[in-house]
C-alpha cells in the first residue's frame, strides 16, 4: 500500500469523508474543519499534514461517522481517495517536476471532483479562476463560497476587521448561519473559514458550532506560529513556500502594524525556486527586508543553473547567507524591538525561528 491507498481504505468505512484540498490552505481549513465538528461533538477521526494545538498530533482517532482528511494532489495522491465531499480551496501551477502546466493541474483536480458519488457534494472556491477552469461543466453539482460573490451558495457579510483580525456573518443561500471571530489574521482565511463552514452545513452541523468551533482556533501548527522574541522582535515561523502562500503571508503580518518586517526565506526544491522565479522575486521585495538561505533540494538533485544568489541579485537591499546558522545569526545582529521576524518555507527553516529565540528563553 502507498500511503494514500492506505488513507483511502480506512476512509471507505465512514459514512461522510470531507477531503480538503487546493494548492494552498489545506492544512489550515483541515483544522478549521476538525475544530468545527469537535466543537459540533461529531467525534470525527481526522488526517492532517501538520500538527494541531487541538489534537496534540495531526490525527485523532474517532467514533463518528466523519473522516476529516487533507488531500494532497501531489503525485495524485488524493485519486485514491473516496470523498463524499471533496473541498477546492484554489488551484495553480505548483509541483511541476510532477505536473506538465498549469493545465495538467486542473486535470488532477477535477478527476478528485468526479470521485464525489451521487449524493455527495463538491464544495469550490468561486473566487478562484484555476477552481473555476478545473470544474468548467462537471456533472456534480458545486456548492461555491466566495468572499461577496452574490451568485455564490456560501459567502462573507458585514466583515469588520480589528487588529487585522476579520470578525464576519456567513450567509448560506441568501440565509444567516454563523457569526465568526478568527484569532487568525488575512482575507485567505476569511475563505479559508468559508470552505469549512460550507463543509460543516453540508454536512448538517449547525452555524453555532461553526462559530464556536472557529472561535478556539488559533493557527496549525507551522502557520504562522509564534516561536518567542529576539532582541524584542517578534519571531514566527510560517510553512509557505509557493508565492502566493507567501504573498498571503507577507502582505497579513504587514498589516499588523509592527515597524520593520524581516522575512528569512528559505526556497524548497530547485524546480519550484526555477520555474516561479520572477513570482518568488516580485513577492520577496514585499518585506522590509529578505533574507534568503540556500535551496533546499529536498527529493530533487542539485540543479547549479538555479541558485539562492540568482534570487537575492534581483531582489534590493536582501541579505545573502549560506546557511540556516547564519540567517540566524544576522537576525540575532540586526533584529530590534518593534520588528517582525518571520521565517518561511516547507522544508527546515524552522531551526533557525528555534536558534533565533534560543538566549531570549
Amino acid at each position: 500500500f502507498e500511503r494514500a491507498q492506505a488513507w483511502g481504505a480506512i476512509m471507505k468505512g465512514y459514512k461522510n469523508a470531507l477531503c480538503i484540498s487546493g494548492t494552498h490552505g489545506k492544512t489550515t481549513t483541515t483544522s478549521m474543519a476538525t475544530h468545527i465538528f469537535m466543537a459540533a461533538q461529531k467525534d470525527p477521526t481526522v488526517m492532517i499534514g501538520g500538527t494541531l494545538q487541538l489534537l496534540h498530533s495531526g490525527y485523532r482517532v474517532g467514533k463518528g461517522d466523519t473522516i476529516i482528511a487533507e488531500s494532497c494532489e501531489y503525485c495524485n495522491s488524493f485519486l485514491s481517495f473516496f470523498p463524499t465531499v471533496a473541498v477546492i480551496l484554489n488551484v495553480e501551477a505548483d509541483h511541476l517536476d510532477f505536473f506538465k502546466d498549469l493545465a495538467d493541474v486542473e486535470h488532477s483536480f477535477r478527476r478528485f471532483a468526479e470521485l464525489v458519488p451521487i449524493g455527495g457534494h463538491v464544495v469550490a472556491n468561486m473566487d478562484d479562476q484555476g477552481a473555476r477552469d478545473a470544474l468548467r461543466g462537471i456533472s456534480q453539482p458545486i456548492f461555491w463560497f466566495s468572499y461577496d460573490d452574490p451568485a455564490a451558495q456560501c459567502r462573507a457579510e458585514n466583515v469588520v476587521w480589528t487588529d487585522g483580525l476579520p470578525s464576519f456573518d456567513i450567509y448560506i443561500r441568501g440565509s444567516y448561519y454563523a457569526h465568526v471571530s478568527l484569532r487568525v489574521g488575512g482575507k485567505h482565511n476569511v475563505m479559508n473559514a468559508l470552505a469549512a463552514a460550507s463543509a460543516a452545513y453540508l454536512l448538517g452541523v449547525s452555524g453555532e458550532a461553526v462559530g464556536l468551533g472557529l472561535a478556539t482556533f488559533t493557527g496549525a501548527g507551522r502557520r504562522f506560529e509564534v516561536y518567542g522574541e529576539c532582541n524584542g522582535a517578534l519571531v514566527v515561523d510560517d510553512y509557505a513556500h509557493h508565492p502566493t502562500e507567501l504573498r498571503a503571508t507577507l502582505n497579513t503580518a504587514k498589516e499588523m502594524g509592527y515597524k520593520r518586517l524581516i522575512a528569512v526565506h528559505q526556497p524548497f526544491t530547485y524546480s519550484r525556486t526555477k520555474m516561479l522565479f520572477n513570482d518568488f522575486v516580485d513577492v520577496l521585495k514585499i518585506p522590509d527586508v529578505a533574507v534568503i538561505t540556500p535551496i533546499m533540494g529536498s527529493r530533487e538533485p542539485n540543479d547549479p543553473t538555479i541558485t539562492s544568489a540568482k534570487l537575492a541579485a534581483q531582489i534590493p537591499g536582501s541579505v545573502l547567507v549560506d546557511s540556516l546558522e547564519a540567517a540566524a545569526d544576522w537576525v540575532k545582529q540586526n533584529a530590534r524591538e518593534g520588528d517582525l521576524v518571520i521565517t518561511l518555507g516547507c522544508g527546515d527553516i524552522y531551526k533557525a525561528s528555534k536558534m533565533m529565540v534560543a538566549d531570549n528563553k
